[in-house]
């Protein structure tokens, strides 16, 4: 394994986590009825932003995916980014907001399996 797909590697790993947090901190918080952004929501969508744009960069290996799936990917990450961070210090947020977020990061991740 050369330095570059061990990069790949950690940033897949990584961005795996980010989702892990954010798909599990949107849960916890949905199941208990309370509609806050937590600190793994928080982390989770900047991980995968940072994360997701690490993993887009061009590879010389003539493998690279498809420009139209990462700017969908990107928009969406952009907007899940969005809808969290202007509202992590408040005590609540409005239901439709916080499933939309659940619902992007859902989408976002249908997006990364189901897009060949």
């Amino acid at each position: 394994m050369d330095a570059q797909e061990a990069v790949r590697l950690v940033l897949l790993y990584l961005h795996l986590i980010g989702f892990a947090l954010l798909l599990g901190g949107f849960a916890v918080q949905y199941f208990a009825g309370r509609y806050r952004i937590n600190a793994a929501i928080l982390w989770g969508s900047l991980i995968q932003l940072v994360t997701g744009i690490g993993l887009a960069a061009p590879l010389r290996d003539g493998n690279e995916p498809d420009p139209a799936k990462l700017v969908v990917k990107l928009i969406l990450a952009l907007l899940i980014a969005g809808a969290v961070v202007p509202m992590r210090r408040r005590e609540s947020v409005n239901r439709g907001h916080f499933l939309a977020i659940g619902a992007m990061t859902l989408l976002n991740a249908g997006v990364a399996v189901f897009w060949t």
